[in-house]
């Protein structure tokens, strides 16, 4: 069995905004995976035009950035961003 440990202190916090999206809807997490699945979740989960633009790049190729692209942005992010424990 693989275990996973994470430090608390390591948490970090996205809003959507900050991830290309409308909203101000936080997401916390100690890997950039975690965060970007709370977010797709909350993508997905609305139904609001605000949303609208994210989730078609989410769910239709050449509506936005490669899923690589988005990533190789995202992690340049995560980088930057301070742990916010």
């Amino acid at each position: 069995m693989n275990a996973i440990i994470v430090n608390l202190n390591d948490m970090k916090k996205f809003t959507c905004k900050e991830m290309g999206g409308p909203c101000e809807e936080v997401h916390e997490g100690a890997t950039a995976m975690e965060i970007a699945k709370q977010n797709f979740a909350h993508v997905m989960a609305t139904t609001d035009k605000a949303h609208k633009q994210m989730r078609e790049q989410m769910t239709k190729p050449g509506k936005g950035p490669s899923k690589e692209e988005w990533w190789a942005w995202f992690n340049r992010e995560w980088d930057k961003k301070k742990d916010e424990a």
